[in-house]
């Protein structure tokens, strides 16, 4: 802002130019700057009024701004820098990388599920609560109905307006217009973190720090008192509010990076998927600056709480006073017990020559496991040991010595050596329905033998020894690896122990290994997928994926032990030789991250999970069946029907309609479900086989088949077999297969039967694309159909050389599909070969069909 006169000018000391008519210019423009200078002052004084935010003053306001940044970083010096902020987010660096949720009581930073709505009226007895505006509010979820005198927690079960809610238990008072629906009773402080006074409370939204059986850490920076901030936590697993007591305190001052007179103190809870935390303060008011929760425990120890430490543990093997113990024995922890409830971390065993343990012999350090083999060279023959073990919970808490017991070795040392587990590792997760254990050699010490037979045990993670959950029982088969048997193990990350024992022929049984901890799968689905990494090149380049889309490698065995591979039989029906297809369920997209970012896959289950779904060649008629079947061969005669039999020409040289008629005439004296093979049939079976060859050109990965011919060759024929992928033989080559529910229209777009299996044709609005080799597949979807689980092009290029498939694909306008090229299509036919190119009406020596069944 300028002054409107920024020179007065002077009026001169000589005489012509001092008259009174010059005055009253000169005064004018003084008093014009008076008054630019008044109006600015009163701006300014204004702005800073504004700026004070109702403050005494200025400098007031300002050091609160700084008070509040402060209460979130700890330190501050000036204003706070993005670096300072990200330092109070994450609690001063202390706990960093893990997955973290923050409760710093303030925008932005905030777990509480509610910030708070008024009560309208609730009446004693009722089940429903009305309340000034029923938006964010979630079904389910617990919140904090509270007033001047009393605070209650109710769980929404409905939404039934936008002011009323139905809860899950009758209120026990009347509420009225004081009271309000919140997620915390807590009272901010001007400076950062809450006041909370005896009996406050605060519920937090869902939060997620993991879908693994591991036990979470959560932090609470609190007054150093005596009062007692209680933490409940529910989830999935565990329903019901369940309280767990912390486990370290780290106080504060010093170095400690945590504020003087503050404390934290840190909890164990076994929180998995979506959860919810709940927190009640007892016996003395405290301030809170923040809760933090982590994916893991923070291992930065402090003083333990010792009413949380694991109990003492009781050695039960060897028995206290045995005698005749071998050289390894196999020592063994029992009883562990938490008040914490804090998962089983590590044991830790001793032996010594001396009762009072005045000198260890042998320390085993912390193991995983409540099992530990002694060593051979430790124990000497003939000799009394003592032995004393304890252990540590996940939070670090370690119990004191369980109570000493002694044995006392064999004379001499001639046995069947401990053996140990090989598969699984001890802790392995991801476990499967039917994993195959493994333990090392046989091998003995002192005296030859040979291995007679192997023990396997299971047990639950709870469980113990004296009632296993599965027993092999002496095998005399599974000596070194052993499957364990379906409808033994569970889902959902459940956790189990196992173990195994040598049987010589002489010597007599060895001691059992160490226990190997195992956790099953959260689904024991069988999961693998595909991804074109890359289109065009010839063939595309693809990989094989895991369900986390992780690159995989595969062997035979991948697929062979698959149920749904595995489940692609050759079955004998009416006289027909024919394939069974066992229902799987797919899905396919692109994928949403990491390496292979933005591509497209292909992924199947043998059971139904999350994000899948079941393969249209499974619905019939609107009614999901189990398997379809196809002709093991390409169709042949049979009469007026349509047949699949070994030794004979192809059926060729008819048309569309007269081959449907064939197929159906399968359909009588009670034999149903007989047709043409379908589009459904084809892409069910195109995307295993892309799969399991880990790739698309066909002739490249499985066989030429017969495609450089002059005329047809027996269904059989070893030429038309190299084309067989699982017992469907002459998937492409020799003749063209034609392919029911799929067509072409006058505007040369795809027609398709609905995806619930009624046949009824759907407009999918999608033109085929020119002829050529194709580039990508179709993913266009409707409310009746879904083209991403077909395998039908939706681009393509005149080059083989850029195509995807290395097949070749053909349209025209209202036009039939046959599949996979006949004798003389050379490089063009394959697995992914389309003809959409002739009539119904067509009829010709190259083309023939496929029969199937649901």
């Amino acid at each position: 802002m300028t002054l409107p006169n920024q020179s007065i000018t002077p009026i001169p000391n000589n005489e012509p130019d001092a008259v009174p008519s010059l005055w009253n210019v000169r005064y004018q423009e003084i008093d014009e700057n008076f008054a630019s200078l008044d109006q600015r002052q009163t701006s300014t004084e204004n702005e800073i009024e504004a700026a004070r935010a109702g403050g005494d003053s200025l400098a007031e306001t300002i050091n609160a701004i700084i008070t509040q940044v402060g209460g979130i970083s700890g330190t501050l010096n000036g204003l706070a820098s993005p670096t300072s902020v990200q330092n109070a987010v994450t609690l001063d660096w202390l706990y960093r990388n893990r997955r973290i949720a923050f409760e710093l009581f303030a925008a932005g930073y905030n777990l509480q599920n509610h910030l708070g709505v008024s009560v309208i009226a609730g009446i004693m007895g009722d089940d429903s609560l009305d309340v000034a505006d029923t938006s964010g509010v979630k079904v389910g979820e617990d919140y904090l109905l509270s007033d001047a005198t009393d605070t209650a927690m109710v769980r929404i079960t409905a939404i039934h307006s936008g002011t009323r809610l139905r809860l899950a238990a009758n209120l026990s008072r009347n509420w009225g217009a004081t009271a309000k629906l919140t997620g915390s009773t807590l009272v901010a402080r001007p400076e950062g973190g809450v006041d909370a006074a005896i009996g406050a409370q605060w519920v937090s939204k869902a939060i997620n720090l993991g879908d693994d059986n591991t036990s979470r850490a959560v932090v609470i920076r609190r007054s150093l008192n005596a009062g007692e901030a209680r933490l409940y936590f529910r989830d999935a697993y565990t329903t019901a509010w369940t309280e767990r007591s912390w486990s370290v305190r780290r106080s504060g001052g010093g170095t400690s990076g945590v504020p003087e007179g503050f404390a934290d103190y840190e909890y164990v809870i076994p929180m998995r998927g979506d959860g919810y935390m709940r927190l009640v303060v007892d016996g003395e008011a405290m301030v809170i600056k923040h809760v933090v929760a982590l994916g893991g425990g923070t291992g930065q120890g402090g003083y333990v709480n010792p009413l949380m430490r694991p109990n003492a543990p009781t050695i039960s093997s060897p028995a206290s006073g045995a005698t005749n113990v071998i050289e390894t024995p196999t020592l063994t922890a029992s009883n562990y017990v938490s008040p914490a409830g804090n998962a089983f971390a590590t044991a830790q065993f001793q032996i010594s020559t001396s009762s009072t343990f005045a000198s260890i012999l042998h320390d085993s350090g912390e193991k995983s496991a409540m099992t530990y083999s002694a060593p051979s060279g430790v124990l000497a023959v003939n000799t009394l040991f003592y032995v004393r073990a304890r252990v540590k919970d996940v939070a670090g808490l370690a119990s004191d010595w369980a109570t000493i017991t002694s044995f006392t070795t064999k004379a001499t040392y001639a046995y069947v050596n401990t053996p140990t587990v090989t598969t699984p590792t001890n802790g392995q997760t991801e476990i499967p329905e039917q994993p195959t254990l493994q333990s090392s050699a046989f091998t003995t010490t002192g005296g030859a033998d040979t291995h007679a037979s192997s023990q396997w045990q299971i047990r639950t993670a709870a469980g113990t020894w004296a009632a296993p959950l599965h027993d092999s029982g002496a095998s005399t088969t599974n000596k070194t690896s052993y499957t364990v048997p379906t409808g033994v193990l569970v889902a959902g990350q459940t956790q189990y122990v196992m173990r195994v024992r040598h049987t010589g022929t002489s010597l007599g049984a060895s001691e059992w290994s160490s226990d190997i901890a195992f956790t099953t799968k959260q689904q024991f689905a069988q999961i693998i997928g595909i991804v074109c990494t890359a289109t065009g090149g010839g063939a595309g380049t693809w990989q094989r994926v895991d369900e986390n889309f992780a690159a995989i490698t595969t062997t035979a065995a991948t697929f062979n032990n698959h149920p749904t591979y595995a489940g692609v039989v050759a079955q004998t029906i009416d006289g027909q030789a024919m394939m069974k297809v066992p229902k799987y369920y797919l899905k396919t997209g692109t994928v949403p991250s990491g390496t292979y970012a933005g591509k497209r896959y292909w992924m199947i289950s043998d059971q139904p999970v999350s994000g899948f779904t079941a393969h249209p060649a499974f619905m019939n008629a609107g009614v999901a069946i189990d398997q379809f079947w196809v002709g093991k061969y390409q169709g042949t005669t049979d009469g007026t029907k349509l047949g699949s039999v070994a030794g004979l020409m192809p059926l060729v040289s008819i048309d569309f309609p007269t081959m449907q008629t064939r197929a159906t005439n399968r359909n009588t004296g009670g034999v149903t479900g007989f047709g043409l093979w379908n589009i459904y049939q084809l892409s069910a079976i195109q995307t295993l086989a892309l799969i399991e060859m880990g790739g698309s050109d066909s002739q490249a990965l499985i066989g030429q088949g017969y495609v450089s011919g002059s005329s047809a060759l027996a269904v059989d024929n070893a030429t038309v077999a190299q084309a067989t992928w699982r017992g469907i033989v002459g998937l492409w080559g020799n003749v063209w297969q034609m392919v029911d529910g799929l067509r072409t229209n006058e505007s040369s777009q795809y027609e398709i039967w609905d995806k619930n299996g009624n046949k009824t044709w759907v407009n999918t609005g999608v033109t085929a694309p020119a002829d050529g080799y194709p580039v990508t597949f179709a993913t266009a979807s409707g409310a009746s159909f879904d083209l991403g689980l077909l395998m039908l092009p939706q681009t393509s290029n005149a080059s083989a050389a850029n195509g995807t498939t290395g097949d070749c694909f053909w349209r025209a306008a209202n036009c039939v599909a046959y599949h996979g090229g006949g004798w003389s299509y050379g490089p063009d036919a394959g697995l992914f070969s389309l003809y959409v190119y002739n009539a119904a009406s067509y009829s010709y020596s190259p083309i023939g069909g496929r029969l199937a069944k649901v």
